[in-house]
């Protein structure tokens, strides 16, 4: 071998040498590289997971609670329907009372609602039925039992000139019907 081909040896020994160490240079930094996307994708990974389950338990929260709240209202529905049947039975029981119980009941009501000088009109039906009792109740009052009829099922009609006030079981239903419902909701479901 002579000096030339010794030089080149040394040359391409090094040139190899240089090569390799630049090699596990560059192995070493696509490592690092490679590792610190890993790291980041699994980063990532956990953030986007961790993200999903809080929007997976916000949307069963919010599920719950609009199942929970279609149930109450439901309920509320059912309530109110029941209510209003019962309310509907006592009216149809309040007027289809035989006639001494049904007139002691326009008594009562005439004491509650009667004032002075006017006058009570009935229905036709009523008035036909009147029992006597009711009649001197009526003038008792300082009322007089109108020779006019209203179409009502049952009640009457205090009439004092242009002004009239309505005791029909239905109307007097109508305006306690709140009070009627949150009295029979305590009771049925209190």
């Amino acid at each position: 071998m002579n000096g030339l081909d010794k030089i080149i040896e040394e040359i391409a020994n090094d040139a190899g040498i240089e090569a390799e160490r630049i090699t596990d240079e560059a192995k070493a930094a696509a490592k690092r590289v490679t590792d610190r996307a890993r790291e980041e994708a699994s980063a990532i990974e956990a953030d986007a997971k961790e993200k999903a389950e809080l929007e997976y338990k916000r949307v069963i929260t919010r599920a719950q609670s609009t199942g929970e709240i279609a149930k109450k209202s439901a309920l509320l529905r059912e309530k109110q329907r029941i209510i209003d049947d019962i309310l509907k039975d006592a009216y149809i029981k309040l007027v289809g009372l035989g006639d001494t119980e049904y007139f002691e009941f326009m008594t009562k009501l005439l004491n509650k609602y009667a004032s002075k000088g006017g006058e009570v009109i009935l229905s036709a039906k009523d008035k036909k039925r009147a029992p006597e009792a009711f009649i001197e109740a009526v003038k008792s009052k300082g009322l007089t039992v109108s020779d006019k009829t209203r179409e009502m099922d049952g009640g009457f009609i205090l009439s004092y000139g242009d002004v009239e006030e309505n005791c029909s079981i239905e109307a007097l239903t109508e305006s306690e019907k709140d009070r009627l419902h949150d009295a029979v909701n305590g009771f049925l479901f209190g």
